[in-house]
């Protein structure tokens, strides 16, 4: 036995079995992953993502897959959408209006690659989410100090509209 209880796997059983809540293990582990975060981590977790995910529209374009193309393509735009519904102009509002022409810059090179089966503007938003990716890296291991940074989104005050704490969800950027 494997302890605690645990089953055996049966074969052809997936590897990550659903929890009573319909939650594979592994699903489970990304949410706490996610909600235990803190902000600029979350940050990091979306550049990521994001990168991973035009790496993977990227290789559907080569393997003229045109639903997965979509897809991936799809989740970039969310994320990036998502990093533009989290800018906040009232602290820097010239660099929020910066990073919101990138962002938006990012879509349109994203949609010319969905309509014209192009890879190229996917390297170039690659290019982008990779550089600020690195900036995110590079404040958050050289400020970490500031509380802000370090407080997971439950702690440092963010609310949605329901008052409460609403990280993204993970399963809307996974795989």
């Amino acid at each position: 036995m494997h302890g605690c209880g645990d089953a055996p796997r049966r074969s052809g059983e997936p590897m990550y079995a659903k929890s009573g809540y319909g939650q594979s293990n592994l699903q489970r582990y990304k949410a706490v992953k996610i909600q235990t975060a803190s902000p600029a981590q979350i940050m990091l977790m979306l550049y990521d993502g994001a990168i991973r995910f035009a790496q993977i529209a990227k290789m559907k374009i080569g393997e003229n897959d045109l639903a997965g193309k979509g897809t991936y393509i799809g989740k970039v735009q969310a994320i990036i959408s998502e990093l533009m519904s989290s800018l906040d102009f009232s602290i820097a509002p010239e660099l929020c209006t910066q990073l919101q022409q990138l962002y938006m810059y990012m879509m349109e090179q994203l949609t010319e690659a969905n309509i014209r089966l192009k890879t190229e503007p996917i390297d170039v938003v690659v290019g982008l989410l990779t550089t600020l990716r690195e900036g995110w890296g590079q404040a958050l291991t050289s400020l970490p100090s500031d509380p802000t940074l370090n407080r997971s989104p439950s702690m440092s005050g963010q609310a949605g509209s329901d008052g409460e704490s609403t990280p993204p969800d993970p399963e809307d950027y996974t795989v």
